[in-house]
């Protein structure tokens, strides 16, 4: 386990990417990201525009509708990774049912905490795949947009050579 600064006593900016594809993936992203700054204690939270998106990695079924969002925690991230996992459990996901690629009311996503790096299962931070998913770089440039990724690049650098061929518009 490699551990830098786990347990903050001082808010951190987290990033959290949200999506869903089952009922109304709209309103219970809304709804989710209202759990996620209540259960976290976020301070300053802001919410990405919501973007359509088509299944990636091999998933199936309906469209997606992703965002991402950030706001200011001092929580430990392993308690913070446990308690998105009880949100979307409230929200009706079953990870063991549905799979790596099954369609879920809702996913929770830890990208980063600012400041820490962890290799713990199940958590690693930041997110190991983040930079090459275009559901999360949108609307990650939208919100932080100075999130550097592995090889120093920004979100905002990311967002521009991703094209919306790859899937991914803003919803009206």
């Amino acid at each position: 386990m490699t551990v830098s600064e786990p347990h903050a006593t001082r808010p951190r900016r987290w990033i959290i990417a949200l999506g869903s594809n089952v009922a109304d993936p709209s309103a219970a992203l809304d709804l989710a990201w209202q759990a996620c700054v209540a259960a976290l204690d976020l301070d300053a939270p802001q919410l990405s525009a919501l973007h359509h998106t088509a299944p990636a990695e091999q998933a199936s079924g309906p469209l997606f509708v992703n965002a991402v969002g950030v706001g200011y925690s001092p929580r430990d991230p392993q308690q913070g990774l446990a308690d998105l996992h009880a949100i979307e459990s409230a929200f009706g996901r079953d990870r063991p049912r549905e799979g790596f690629h099954g369609s879920r009311p809702l996913d929770l996503d830890l990208i980063a905490v600012d400041g820490v790096e962890l290799i713990a299962a199940p958590l690693q931070l930041p997110h190991p795949r983040w930079h090459l998913r275009p559901f999360v770089v949108l609307p990650l440039a939208e919100v932080a947009p100075d999130l550097l990724d592995p090889h120093g690049r920004t979100a905002a650098d990311l967002a521009r050579a991703m094209s919306t061929a790859q899937g991914l518009v803003p919803l009206p």
